[in-house]
């Protein structure tokens, strides 16, 4: 069985005379004092008052790739599945990286809370240090200065309650041309894969940009770049790759190919990147000429750039400034709860809606009972729709949005449980597994957002139940805005409209396969057909 502790020194050392054995018989005289010294340190507490356990892990493991064969294009199942075999910790060699993996609320408390700052580190993804130009983002750069500053400008000035709040004329606009589309299509059959996915981007993009990139395009071949050039990126970033299991091995991504498709859409990454902010200098300048003085409308990229110009503990190079640009044009870092997992959301809330039609009309009444005079006010009245809410966090609940949270990498040894984890070590935390936890919830397979009702369980849970947008010091700071346009759009789109499955399709006949990527997506698009309320106006 593996074991995350170094081998114990060897026992059955012979005597001879000579300067050879001298040296051996001097190295393990000194690692019994090593050992002595280390002994009195943990009966006084300095690490743990017994021998640290070993940590189960699976058999096989192969030579050089480890366990990695035992990983799926689903991984958080297939973890899942491994921790009902091996326990709610365990340990994987995959390839050169030594892995834990934890499946239960209590260890998710010792990794995010009480050994919160050995576990804040991230490992040094081969995307991430492309894409991210360095790793200079908020999710994946290293525990530090650099970070801590960055993430303060994120959770100050970025995502703040009062920034959040001053984009609400936005999502109102947004929903208002969505809300126009689907009346249109009444009684049709509409992919809401497909919808809830631009309604996402334009609100993302107008936030950070101040245009919807992907419908307001001068030319069809700009529009058609971009895209590809965006998704491209995404699929980089998500999942994993076969250079993060060997990293001592660079040449395993010149000979998968990786490296050439990172370096060609870094390429193109910088050229998107450089439009956007040219785009804004010019505006900038426009404003202080007074051309433009009636658009003064600030975006996320303003801000970034105002605060580019002060004095900071770490400076902000371009450099920088585009990997934060990256992180909201590819729904990474502060925007985790942006485009993907906006839409994912939004996709799974209405699957579960469309397969419950007693919680799909228990919901609608509320939302009818609830609504409000006038369209401007319904963000006001979000905090009197709890049965909204409840069915909100049941879905991320069973379908989390990031299943796998985004990997830690420990700083030091550290004991978890009695089990001793090793500095360097890469930490993966189950939000899939914790959601369908036995001991923590009752049925968890089931679909019921009662069960949220009248709880103080919120997506910071106390208890480490539920953790769709992680914790700790390394948490979502952007989880307010995600939840805040998922939260209207399902009010609106339950108020003024019906919803059907396709003639023919029952709630049991709904697929409910996924795509594991930087969100959890339906692998089949939800298909579902509109009704207009004849009582209702736009």
């Amino acid at each position: 069985m593996q074991c995350l502790r170094k081998g114990e020194p060897q026992d059955g050392l012979q005597w001879t005379h000579n300067p050879y054995a001298l040296s051996l018989l001097f190295l393990f005289l000194f690692s019994i004092l090593i050992f002595i010294k280390r002994s009195r340190k943990h009966r006084h507490g300095d690490i743990s008052r017994s021998q640290p356990k070993h940590l189960p892990s699976p058999s096989p493991r192969l030579p050089l790739i480890g366990h990695l064969h035992l990983l799926t294009d689903m991984p958080h199942h297939t973890l899942a599945n491994l921790a009902c075999q091996l326990g709610p910790i365990f340990h994987l060699q995959l390839g050169q990286v030594p892995t834990v993996v934890i499946s239960s609320p209590k260890l998710a408390r010792l990794v995010l809370k009480t050994h919160d700052r050995v576990f804040a580190n991230r490992p040094q993804l081969i995307a991430a240090q492309y894409l991210s130009f360095g790793c200079s983002d908020v999710t994946f750069s290293s525990y530090g200065p650099y970070w801590r500053q960055a993430r303060k400008i994120c959770v100050t000035e970025l995502l703040s309650p009062k920034r959040v709040g001053s984009f609400q004329l936005v999502r109102e606009e947004e929903m208002a041309r969505l809300l126009g589309v689907l009346r249109s299509l009444s009684g049709l059959e509409v992919d809401m894969s497909k919808v809830f996915f631009g309604l996402a981007n334009d609100v993302l993009c107008r936030v950070a940009f101040g245009k919807r990139f992907i419908t307001e395009s001068s030319e069809e071949g700009e529009k058609n770049h971009l895209v590809r050039v965006l998704t491209e990126a995404q699929d980089l970033l998500a999942g994993f790759s076969m250079g993060d299991f060997f990293p001592r091995w660079g040449w395993v991504n010149w000979v998968t190919g990786l490296e050439r498709r990172l370096q060609n859409n870094l390429v193109s990454l910088r050229g998107v990147c450089d439009e956007i902010i040219g785009e804004h200098v010019k505006k900038r300048e426009r404003r202080i000429m007074s051309i433009d003085a009636d658009d003064d409308r600030e975006d996320l990229l303003d801000v970034l750039m105002s605060i580019q110009q002060e004095d900071l503990e770490v400076p902000i190079t371009d450099d920088n400034l585009k990997a934060l640009v990256l992180i909201v044009i590819s729904t990474q870092d502060m925007f985790v709860a942006g485009t993907d997992t906006t839409a994912a959301t939004l996709e799974w809330t209405m699957t579960e809606l469309a397969r419950n039609p007693r919680v799909m009309k228990k919901a609608q009444e509320e939302v009818r009972r609830n609504a409000p005079t006038s369209d401007k006010l319904w963000e006001r009245h979000l905090h009197e729709l709890h049965y909204l809410k409840a069915v909100i966090k049941e879905t991320m609940r069973l379908h989390p949005p990031v299943p796998l949270l985004v990997p830690r990498e420990s700083m030091d040894r550290c004991m978890l449980d009695g089990y001793e984890v090793a500095a360097r070590t890469r930490v993966l935390i189950n939000a899939y597994a914790l959601g369908r936890d036995g001991e923590s919830w009752n049925q968890p397979l089931e679909f019921r957002p009662e069960r949220f009702e009248g709880s103080n369980i919120d997506v910071k849970d106390q208890d480490f139940r539920f953790l769709p947008f992680g914790g700790g010091r390394r948490g979502c700071p952007g989880f307010a805005f995600g939840l805040i346009t998922v939260e209207t759009s399902l009010a609106k789109l339950l108020y003024h409209f019906n919803w059907a499955l396709p003639p023919g399709v029952k709630e049991d006949d709904m697929d409910l396969s996924e795509i594991f990527g930087l969100a959890t997506r339906k692998k089949m698009p939800l298909v579902l057909v509109p009704t207009v309320c004849q009582h209702q106006e736009f």
